[in-house]
């Protein structure tokens, strides 16, 4: 299970399309651009022992970045570990946030260069998250009031050296502003790419194919019997 002692569980991410956050009666389809490449479904390139590509075919242990920018984790190894590590700290931040400003500055640093539709889609949806919440359109929100997501489980499709298409069960939760809270679970399809010495978001929920039949609580048999292997959070940080 990857959350540490005392970490908050919380809400899908804020800007996968076709993942819809549920929280209440409310539900709310969460959206990101489309860069045009849709690599969802390219056939897989077979892998040496050796090469980059090796997919695991268990729980790994989540591998930190070698440095910090926005307030995230970058600089991750070039393997196929390295790109689930970097894929799942880049949803957890950019869909643990009500704040637009900081999702899309997040999509600046994480998202492919090639894709500039990344960082105002998704501040985008995250505007629209907060209003279907019924919280102000903009500024600081008052605690308790928080939304974060963490990535707890992993499948892998289309492993290339440089291209994974990356699959994150995620489990998240709202708390509003008496204390309330909400939880659920999301499915995120994560398109990663090796650009410039880093992992990068290509795209996220855009693929051909639709996944939200996986979807299942996190560390359960349901879990497991829909192919959903363990991540484990590797303790520290970058510095």
């Amino acid at each position: 299970m990857r959350n540490l002692i005392g970490a908050k569980r919380l809400v899908p991410g804020a800007f996968a399309a076709g993942v819809v956050l549920v929280i209440g009666a409310i539900a709310v389809p969460l959206i990101c651009a489309r860069d045009g490449r849709n690599a969802g479904n390219k056939p897989a390139i077979p892998a040496s022992p050796s090469s980059p590509a090796v997919a695991p075919s268990g729980a790994i242990s989540l591998v930190q970045g070698a440095r910090t920018a926005a307030g995230i984790q970058v600089g991750f190894p070039h393997t196929t570990v390295g790109a689930v590590s970097a894929a799942s700290e880049y949803v957890d931040a950019a869909a643990s946030t009500l704040d637009p400003d900081y999702a899309a500055s997040v999509m600046r640093v994480a998202g492919d260069p090639g894709n500039t539709a990344l960082p105002s889609n998704l501040a985008t949806s995250i505007g629209k998250l907060r209003a279907a919440l019924q919280l102000r359109p903009a500024g600081p929100l008052d605690p308790p009031v928080t939304f974060q997501t963490t990535a707890q489980m992993y499948q892998l499709r289309n492993v290339a050296a440089d291209d994974v298409l990356v699959l994150l069960l995620t489990d998240s939760t709202f708390i509003n502003a008496q204390g309330g809270t909400a939880q659920t679970t999301g499915v995120f399809p994560v398109q990663m790419r090796w650009i410039a010495g880093d992992w990068k978001i290509g795209a996220v929920g855009h693929t051909d194919q639709d996944y939200s039949a996986l979807a299942a609580t996190p560390d359960t048999q349901a879990a497991a019997s829909h192919g959903w292997l363990a991540l484990v959070g590797a303790p520290g940080g970058a510095s």
